[in-house]
């Protein structure tokens, strides 16, 4: 299982996962229609194919109207929540709902097993997390992007994953002092280091790999995330076995390849 972090904030979002066989977007909202080519032209080198795409939720810059003409020139089916695609035609217009395929909980594409939890996010925008399988004995990713807590649940769901693409989206003393409208339904770095520490306590093992993503521009830095959870790990004895990653907001990240 391979991943790759194309396009990670607020001016657009869009990930790839693949493997040997399948290949899927997770959102895709590069901004306009020729970001939006040229970074699908990206992703089918990176992936050698493209699958699908992976919808989490209707805000767009998860997707939007530019995104899904060209994914519908491309001829490429939109997986979502049935209420997340009821929302995308009401937010982006219902003329390309002919590549949209709704789920209720969950799609099989290729050979991916992909499981939908619905989060807490902005009220009245139902958005998912993934929880994404390579077959029975596969490899396990989890997709948490865009939610402002996390539940017993979720972390119980998380578990055991070889990737965890988690959001780190603000440093609560920058929050404090510069203050940014929406970032309460974001997770905070604490709360990421908390969540995560929840799935590795409930994990026979740690991920492999960590992919921390959707930092805010004025209320973050690439550095803190990290710093946090080598923090919290710490006072609660626990080392850190993983490798971690911050995505950038506008240029891809490295690849990273779970064995």
């Amino acid at each position: 299982m391979n991943f790759k972090s194309l396009r990670s904030g607020s001016g657009g979002n869009a990930a790839l996962l693949w493997t040997d066989t399948t290949a899927v977007l997770i959102d895709f909202a590069p901004g306009c229609q020729r970001d939006c080519r040229a970074l699908l032209a990206a992703a089918k080198r990176a992936g050698g194919r493209l699958d699908a795409v992976l919808v989490t939720h209707a805000h767009g810059d998860h997707i939007n109207r530019n995104s899904l003409k060209v994914l519908a020139e491309e001829g490429l089916p939109v997986h979502c929540h049935h209420e997340v695609c009821r929302q995308i035609k009401e937010r982006h217009g219902a003329e390309y709902a002919g590549i949209i395929r709704p789920f209720v909980q969950g799609v099989k594409v290729g050979g991916l097993e992909v499981l939908h939890a619905q989060v807490d996010h902005v009220p009245g925008c139902y958005t998912t997390a993934f929880i994404i399988s390579a077959g029975r004995d596969g490899h396990k990713a989890s997709v948490f992007t865009d939610l402002s807590c996390f539940t017993e649940e979720h972390a119980e769901l998380a578990a055991d994953s070889d990737l965890l693409w988690l959001e780190a989206n603000h440093d609560q003393e920058l929050l404090r002092r510069f203050g940014h409208p929406g970032s309460e339904f974001h997770l905070s770095n604490l709360d990421a280091s908390r969540f995560l520490h929840a799935v590795c306590a409930r994990s026979r093992r740690q991920p492999q790999a960590v992919v921390l993503g959707h930092l805010s521009e004025d209320c973050n830095a690439p550095h803190l995330p990290e710093l946090e959870i080598k923090s919290f790990f710490k006072e609660r004895n626990c080392p850190v076995k993983f490798r971690s990653q911050v995505a950038p907001r506008s240029v891809p990240g490295c690849a990273l390849t779970i064995k």
